[in-house]
């Protein structure tokens, strides 16, 4: 159940992830690939669900892609930060407490796993799909470790500000 405070983190967090993005891409375009989006959209299924997360997956895509451009491969975005945001969030159910450098490292994979999820489209309509696939492993190796550093530096800093913001489970306050 979303309350109005959950509701207010999830609009700030998919505002973080998209202007993280922009601000990544246009800032510091000699660095392509590094952006908060996929670390944001990780501590944010961890810590408040796979619902949670695939829903700041699609807005931040949607947002972001107005700035940075809309197209077909907008879908795939969205499915493949979904997936994340499911896979993390339904980890998140199971293993309460991770350690930051397992989930660092589950973030650095992540990259690949993203850069293989996008490259899937071009499966069914290029003749050469690893040679095309490896041409960009030099962009997911970019957001692999772009995504270790923004979840080791976001994730403790998230986590605090998520336990002040979301009570306990069970626990009912007034103010919601």
């Amino acid at each position: 159940m979303f309350t109005t405070r959950k509701l207010t983190l999830l609009a700030m967090l998919t505002a973080l992830a998209a202007v993280g993005r922009i601000y990544a891409n246009v800032l510091f375009p000699f660095l392509p690939n590094m952006q908060p989006m996929t670390s944001v959209i990780i501590i944010c299924s961890l810590l408040l669900g796979p619902a949670a997360g695939i829903i700041i997956a699609v807005l931040s895509t949607l947002l972001s892609n107005m700035i940075l451009g809309m197209g077909l491969w907008t879908l795939w975005q969205m499915l493949a930060w979904g997936l994340i945001g499911l896979t993390f969030g339904l980890a998140g159910r199971l293993w309460k407490n991770p350690p930051l450098i397992v989930m660092t490292a589950a973030s650095v994979l992540t990259g690949y796993v993203y850069g293989l999820l996008i490259s899937l489209p071009n499966l069914f309509i290029m003749e050469h799909f690893l040679a095309y696939y490896l041409a960009g492993i030099s962009f997911d190796t970019m957001h692999a470790i772009g995504n270790g550093i923004f979840f080791f530096i976001l994730y403790p800093v998230l986590r605090r500000l998520f336990s002040k913001w979301i009570p306990a489970e069970g626990k009912r306050t007034t103010s919601s």
